[in-house]
């Protein structure tokens, strides 16, 4: 696993704001779709291409890298480097604050993934059982691998290296395969197979900032639910303790007709308890 470079913390400091930017664009019901494309293709082009131009030494940061680097060492060396397990704690913590928001806004593969997602082309929504139960399936093997056979399924595959240009043939083939997937389905990589898209998934069902329905505005069209690309928007919908992976994409937002029946926000109090005692016969 790659050593600490000063670029690693100058890319953090990139995040944060680009984080930052969206979050505030979400909340004020900013972000069209002509705007996400365009800093999904700014994000794809600055943390991918560029920062895979001026990263020399060790492969170009991400969030999968950090988790990746910090299991390897702590699972075989029982040790782990203080600036991966940082820049992981921070990644993390932004998931927590603004939903899932540094896979939705910063991570160079998720960005060009949701970016392909564009072309016009039939689209399939895996039902979310089908790509979690997969996706649970590579991290334990992830682990696996490590404790057992000190090895890391991803590492000759890995498609982030696309974003590297040191990229070998298995990458290249893996990596390709994951971005012409991307035209008919949302994600495939963070949906079914990313280590740290399950980690963050996990600890989304207790973000603070996300989607929030008030249901006194609310006009049951469901026109949140239908733009949503994966199942994100119908759990939100429904009121389910547990959801699906939200990206902080803000279809759902773009697509809602009232401009207070969706909104990216906290919790609020008043409007629970209204929706709560709605619910109370």
């Amino acid at each position: 696993m790659p050593k600490f470079n000063p670029l690693l913390l100058l890319k953090l400091v990139l995040w944060l704001a680009t984080v930052v930017t969206a979050t505030c664009l979400l909340h004020r019901r900013k972000v069209s779709p002509r705007l996400r494309s365009l800093m999904l293709a700014a994000g794809v082009l600055v943390f991918g291409i560029i920062y895979g131009l001026i990263v020399h030494e060790g492969p170009n940061p991400s969030p999968v890298l950090s988790l990746r680097g910090v299991l390897f060492s702590a699972l075989t060396q029982h040790s782990v480097t203080l600036a991966l397990l940082g820049m992981l704690i921070v990644l993390l913590v932004i998931g927590i604050v603004s939903n899932k928001s540094i896979c939705g806004w910063g991570c160079q593969l998720g960005l060009s993934q949701d970016l392909l997602f564009r072309v016009p082309v039939p689209k399939w929504k895996p039902p979310f059982w089908l790509s979690n139960s997969v996706r649970i399936a590579a991290f334990l093997g992830l682990i696996g691998g490590i404790v057992f056979a000190t090895f890391d399924w991803i590492a000759p595959v890995d498609p982030f290296m696309l974003f590297s240009f040191k990229v070998g043939v298995p990458a290249l083939l893996f990596g390709g395969v994951i971005l012409i997937a991307s035209m008919f389905i949302y994600r495939p990589w963070c949906q079914f197979l990313c280590p740290f898209g399950l980690l963050s998934w996990v600890l989304e069902q207790v973000s603070i900032m996300r989607p929030r329905i008030n249901r006194d505005e609310c006009l049951k069209c469901k026109l949140c639910v239908s733009a949503c690309p994966t199942e994100a928007m119908k759990g939100f919908y429904d009121d389910k303790r547990v959801h699906a992976d939200c990206f902080s994409c803000g279809a759902c937002i773009a697509a809602c007709p009232s401009e207070r029946a969706l909104t990216w926000r906290g919790p609020n109090r008043e409007q629970e308890q209204s929706t709560n005692s709605k619910k109370t016969p």
